[in-house]
């Protein structure tokens, strides 16, 4: 059931609550906000109110008021003229760089609690910030600005200008190498000549380093810990395992296992992988399956997580900071890095204007959700809950006023 299903009184008292909020919010604003192009979402309809610009705070927050949006927008982009009703009289001037991580992107999600699935996307978004977006492209943390979605993730928002011209193309070449899009094999495993005979020259392999920065350094990393993996399996689970490999049979994964981890502890084929020899293999079609198998698990586990079409589209509309989640009621929080790690977001995005108060809910399923450290559980009938776990549980449409 969506909120704007629900019995009229149920969307009345969201709608109070939300006026509330913003009435007395500290209200944030994106840099050269008189330049984006603002876009809203209604709790009781489907209309879509998008091509506003607002020239000062206290015109933001006076719509907010009178109008009281489910979902607050602002373009990534700058425009001369971000009014303007159709996209080419705009006239597009720049945008921040944006990535989207949420739910989707988590494997597995779908078996997980809410609050597990936020950890786990909070560690992926840690992950993107520190490892290619300040490691890997050399942005400053001064320049990153990651806010809370209100929902199922986290936005992360790049204002370095040298950005802000980047067009589509540029902007996905971007999420390619984060997400280790095309890797090309043979630039992972260079091969150098070290012998020459009558019969042509012989090559062997270049040494991974695992300290090397950049995506070989990443699949090799990948690779030993999927090597590592496999040793602490029994050997039937682990020859099940390269099983799962593309065009690896049952007599290739057996061959595979036995010249990894067969042998004199310190000489075997998993020893020389530590130091970062891959010439292990005596025929290529062994060789040739390990690469293939191995530098794709490494690719996935190294591999930042982001949604391409938010961060490639130079004309999106992000969520604004400080705005409310129509889906949950919590609000978006803007954070540093530094902030992010001890971020709770079903403690710390659970907005103070929402009170302790009894609300009385009918409830329209079982559900659980762990707020502000306290666990509450709603049922198919009427149940007493405090305010911000009540407004929780009718934005996602669970539950209506008694």
């Amino acid at each position: 059931m969506k909120v704007g299903e629900a019995p009229r009184k149920t969307v009345d008292f969201i709608k109070k609550r939300f006026r509330d909020y913003y009435k007395s919010c500290e209200l944030y604003l994106p840099d050269r906000f008189g330049r984006r192009e603002f876009g809203f979402m209604f709790l009781d309809s489907d209309f879509v109110q998008r091509h506003l610009n607002f020239a000062t705070k206290n015109e933001i927050r006076q719509f907010l008021v009178d109008r009281v949006p489910a979902h607050v927008y602002h373009s990534a982009a700058y425009y001369e003229k971000p009014g303007a009703p159709t996209m080419a009289q705009k006239i597009w001037l720049g945008s921040d760089l944006i990535f989207d991580l949420d739910a989707d992107h988590i494997v597995h999600a779908k078996k997980m609690s809410y609050e597990q699935m936020l950890a786990e996307v909070k560690i992926e978004v840690e992950r993107l910030m520190d490892d290619f977006l300040v490691k890997a492209f050399g942005f400053e943390e001064k320049d990153l600005i990651v806010a809370f979605s209100g929902g199922r993730g986290y936005h992360v928002h790049i204002r370095d200008p040298r950005i802000w011209t980047l067009l589509s193309h540029e902007r996905r070449e971007i999420v390619d190498y984060i997400l280790g899009t095309g890797i090309d094999e043979d630039a992972v495993f260079p091969k150098k000549p070290y012998d020459t005979t009558p019969y042509g020259t012989k090559y062997r392999f270049e040494k991974l380093s695992l300290e090397e920065e950049g995506w070989r350094g990443k699949i090799a990393r990948g690779m030993i810990e999927e090597v590592k993996r496999l040793k602490k399996m029994e050997r039937r689970e682990a020859i099940s395992r390269l099983k799962s490999f593309e065009g690896v049979g049952d007599s290739i994964a057996k061959e595979i296992y036995s010249i990894l981890f067969k042998g004199e502890e310190g000489k075997t084929g998993y020893d020389s992988l530590l130091e970062g020899n891959f010439d292990i293999f005596p025929k290529d079609r062994y060789l040739n399956r390990f690469k293939k198998g191995f530098l794709e698990v490494a690719r996935e586990s190294m591999s930042g997580k982001t949604d391409e079409p938010v961060t490639s589209d130079i004309k999106r509309l992000i969520r604004l900071p400080s705005s409310l989640h129509g889906k949950t009621g919590f609000s978006v929080v803007l954070l540093t890095r530094s902030q992010l790690d001890d971020f709770d977001p079903l403690v710390d995005a659970v907005t103070s204007t929402w009170s302790d108060d009894l609300v009385v809910l009918r409830g329209k399923a079982k559900a659980e959700i762990r707020l502000k450290g306290e666990t509450f559980n709603l049922k198919k009938d009427i149940v007493r809950l405090p305010e911000y776990v009540a407004i929780f549980f009718m934005c996602r449409g669970m539950a209506t006023l008694a």
